[in-house]
């Protein structure tokens, strides 16, 4: 019998931690588990998981500072978990993650937390303080499981780094139809930076440098493919378009907004950038490696775990506009390393990064977490 498992989230847009889970979903075989998703019952993402045959239980989680209606959202989660005979919790980030703890020691099952986070500054690490409410920690990277080090999280948690599809990204895919539709020429290198405007994600860096390597008489396109997920940060991408224009460079900078074909995008381009402050585990990585596209990435977080500079791409200091656009003009220069690079991530990507390695390391947390409910 399937192991009943509820998983638990708190946005309902669909974007890098979404993504991730919806991954894992997609591929679980059903014989082993019944998913379920406990979260916001309007959104891309439980759309997303509904066309995949995942239905949502609806539930808010409030941020933890509202103490109220953390509580309340615990006790509902109690009863969802005791309507549904639930046997194990999977809580997809801080927000769940402390209220999944609450609900399981409750209700008397076990719970998963994933860490997807780093901590920056002084901010307080409520997952490290609150380790012993989880019975095993999934982190993606081990520069996120170092925050356990010291703490009662450490022996519960595991490194699992994310994964990619490589039968939707892989060097097959058709590189003309994107190229076709930027006016982009066959010959001419394409370099592009994917994903949600926001804060440090380095987009105005990516643009700096762009408009530095045009200046210098680089003969290269840019596209910035993505568009700002929360209000908030709509004035980032108005800032972006405006110091695009002021440089004069509309025709070689696009800004391509949001797309659902990004197995065509990651092959149409020749230099993947990733220009994050700090990215823990970055899914555009593993997509444009399984893809063969050579990457430009910043040394920081959970990057240097997954592309090795000099082997797979390129690293950079963050926040550094002058390496950025050396990194960047080095590969566009010169397509026989892009392609050394690019074949070594295809390589890299089947030996470390497939989802079947992904799904088998992540049921077997699974299967030890249940190990002591099972034996009842």
């Amino acid at each position: 019998m399937p192991a009943r498992v509820l998983y638990l989230h708190h946005v309902g847009e669909l974007s890098g931690a979404e993504g991730s889970l919806r991954l894992l979903l997609r591929h679980l075989d059903r014989a082993r588990v019944e998913p379920r998703f406990a979260g916001p019952a309007h959104g891309a993402f439980p759309a997303a998981l509904a066309a995949d045959g995942v239905p949502t239980l609806p539930l808010a989680f409030a941020p933890l500072r509202r103490a109220g209606r953390v509580l309340g959202a615990v006790a509902r989660l109690v009863r969802i978990v005791r309507a549904h005979r639930v046997d194990l919790l999977h809580a997809n980030g801080p927000q769940t993650n402390v209220p999944a703890g609450l609900a399981g020691r409750l209700a008397g099952v076990p719970v998963i937390w994933h860490a997807r986070n780093l901590i920056h500054g002084d901010m307080w690490d409520v997952d490290r303080a609150l380790a012993p409410l989880a019975t095993r920690i999934i982190c993606n990277a081990e520069a996120i499981r170092r925050r356990f080090a010291g703490s009662r999280g450490w022996d519960r948690s595991v490194t699992i780094i994310n994964a990619v599809d490589t039968r939707e990204f892989h060097p097959g895919v058709p590189r003309a139809p994107f190229r076709r539709e930027l006016g982009v020429p066959d010959a001419a290198p394409l370099v592009g930076i994917v994903g949600r405007i926001g804060l440090g994600k380095g987009h105005e860096h990516f643009v700096g440098a762009a408009v530095r390597l045009l200046r210098g008489g680089v003969d290269a396109h840019f596209a910035i493919i993505g568009d700002p997920l929360f209000d908030e940060d709509a004035w980032r991408a108005d800032a972006l378009r405006r110091a695009v224009k002021d440089a004069g460079r509309e025709d070689r900078i696009r800004f391509v907004g949001y797309r659902r074909d990004v197995p065509e995008v990651m092959r149409a381009l020749d230099v993947l950038v990733l220009a994050s402050d700090a990215e823990p585990c970055g899914r555009v990585l593993f997509e444009a490696m399984a893809s063969g596209t050579a990457v430009v990435a910043t040394n920081s977080g959970g990057t240097p775990e997954i592309v090795r500079d000099g082997r797979e791409g390129l690293l950079v200091p963050p926040r550094d506009v002058a390496a950025l656009a050396h990194a960047i003009g080095a590969l566009a220069a010169d397509a026989g390393v892009r392609a050394r690079l690019g074949a070594a991530g295809v390589a890299r990507v089947a030996a470390e990064f497939t989802i079947e390695r992904y799904i088998a390391r992540t049921l077997a947390v699974y299967d030890e977490a249940l190990a002591p409910r099972r034996r009842r």
